[in-house]
């Protein structure tokens, strides 16, 4: 890994050389925009309305428009002799739980790797954070910002995360129709059914999840280039119009306790009237047939 940052976490009066490196990376497929003519990659240029003429990177400084049409610039000199402690420093503020904090409020990973000399404080810091169960708030100033940020143990290393200050969190009393759930009604029957769905379909997060969109568009890119034909897959069918809550949860209770034959029991199930045990995949009749595959010229 190549290191994109480097400086050192301030702990107490301990400082512990790191150097930071990109946790996660973007395995989406990218695309070129392309002049539909002629079929050759489009050019964008920096252009000057005023010089009336394309504009080099070297060219380019960074302003501020304090007023319509007025600009101070603020050159990468000014920005390194801001007043920051968190220029070079990750500075720790304290130590929290890491559930206290909601997960609305992460956004990047980093790694965060010992420098040199630093071995020692660096695993002095995860033992004491393995110890306790704690996680480290903390600011950090890069890319042109002071970031707030969270420092955690993540398998044999620290990582921190990028989070957002709770100002950027917007209130979720502007999400429509969320003050009017107060006033919605859930039977308790429907809450044990929707209960008894969860508990089904619950299971440990892998290591092995992937995008069925990707690997349908690289297939379809290989196509492509090949002048091949590709295999539509068979299309899901379809849930119907259900209305009724009850009879939703119960199809889906059925469906999938026939992916799932090794589970156990014919569960009873309350409704209207009493217990009744849950029907059978044999008792539900399925609302389409799935559609044969076909092939397409792409």
């Amino acid at each position: 890994m190549r290191s994109m940052w480097k400086g050192s976490i301030s702990f107490g009066l301990v400082n512990i050389p790191v150097s930071l490196y990109k946790a996660t990376e973007d395995h989406k497929t990218s695309f070129r925009s392309l002049h539909e003519e002629c079929k050759h990659p489009i050019q964008y240029k920096k252009w000057c309305p005023v010089c009336d003429r394309e504009v080099e990177q070297k060219e380019v400084i960074r302003g501020y428009e304090y007023a319509p049409g007025n600009y101070i610039i603020i050159t990468d000199d000014d920005i390194n002799e801001l007043p920051l402690p968190t220029l070079r420093t990750i500075e720790i503020l304290h130590f929290t739980d890491k559930e206290s904090i909601d997960p609305i409020y992460y956004e990047k990973s980093y790694y965060l790797g010992p420098g040199e000399y630093g071995g020692k404080p660096y695993k002095l810091l995860y033992r004491a954070m393995d110890q306790t169960g704690k996680v480290a708030v903390a600011k950090v100033a890069f890319r042109t910002s002071e970031h707030l940020a969270v420092i955690r143990l993540h398998k044999n290393c620290l990582l921190m995360n990028i989070i957002h200050y709770p100002a950027e969190v917007r209130a979720v009393e502007g999400v429509p129709g969320v003050e009017g759930m107060a006033a919605t009604e859930v039977s308790e029957a429907e809450l044990q059914m929707a209960t008894r769905l969860i508990e089904e379909i619950s299971g440990a997060f892998r290591d092995d999840y992937k995008s069925n969109y990707e690997e349908a568009l690289k297939e379809l890119i290989q196509a492509k280039i090949q002048n091949k034909e590709v295999e539509e897959p068979e299309a899901a069918p379809r849930a119907g119009n259900v209305v009724d809550l009850m009879e939703a949860l119960q199809r889906s209770l059925n469906a999938t306790k026939e992916k799932q034959p090794q589970k156990q029991a014919e569960p009873t199930a309350v409704v209207a009237g009493g217990e009744k045990p849950l029907a059978t995949g044999a008792d539900i009749k399925p609302v389409t047939s799935p559609t044969p595959r076909r092939r397409r010229k792409v």
